[in-house]
């Protein structure tokens, strides 16, 4: 039986606004890849969200321990979609070669698939009778995990810094409030996620995707507003 505490029903407000984004910008059309990938990016914040609320709810050991795993490997499509997002958005300056688009994925697919393995977390334990768990993380693969976000999400702002530097007008402003907003969001996220996971504290994980849903949303009202058109 789910426990909605008030950080549950936090959660669950979050998860359920970021899966209304979702739909409503794939419905948009997916030829555009803009849409496709924050689409993906509201999608797989939702499933964030919920993994969060499954971990937090449930009496069983072993689901608690695969809901936590399914919330890093979210992570992972997190930060996959956010980097091909501003990749285009809100038009494309550079192109990713062959190479480094074969090392993106090849690296997400093996860390999506040792998540669910002790070469990731070794186990996952109870450590009081309110059902407070704790992850014993195999640590180089959990460092190397974390270091291919932080990657991706520094070269993600690296690509709006680009096209800040070059942008005038309205779509300047635009940007440099996207960059803002993307920096508190991903800093926040990675620290909720990651830092305090792997230093064992995991009570205030939840916080992680509160954060981010105020950088979804503005990124929601920027490429769904009817007078820019920013991105047609």
């Amino acid at each position: 039986m789910l426990i909605f505490t008030p950080q549950n029903s936090l959660l669950l407000i979050a998860g359920l606004v970021n899966l209304v984004m979702s739909v409503l910008v794939f419905t948009r059309g997916l030829k555009n890849k803009i849409n496709l990938y924050f689409g993906l990016l509201t999608f797989f914040n939702f499933l964030w969200a919920i993994g969060l609320i499954m971990t937090h709810s449930l009496n069983s050991i072993d689901l608690v321990g695969f809901y936590d795993r399914s919330t890093n490997m979210f992570g992972i499509g997190i930060v996959v979609s956010l980097f091909y997002f501003t990749l285009h958005f809100p038009y494309q300056m550079e192109k990713i070669s062959k190479i480094k688009t074969i090392i993106i994925w090849l690296l997400a697919i093996l860390f999506s698939i040792l998540i669910y393995t002790k070469w990731f977390i070794i186990s996952t334990v109870w450590v009081d009778e309110s059902f407070n768990y704790v992850a014993y993380y195999y640590k180089p693969v959990f460092i190397a995990y974390a270091i291919y976000f932080v990657v991706l999400a520094v070269w993600s702002i690296s690509f709006l810094l680009k096209k800040y530097k070059q942008a005038e007008g309205i779509i300047r402003q635009q940007l440099k409030w996207l960059i803002l907003t993307i920096t508190i969001g991903l800093i926040a996220g990675a620290y909720f996620d990651i830092v305090v996971s792997y230093f064992g504290d995991f009570k205030p994980g939840w916080l992680g995707p509160i954060f981010t849903i105020f950088m979804n949303a503005y990124v929601f009202y920027l490429i769904t507003s009817s007078k820019e058109k920013i991105n047609n």
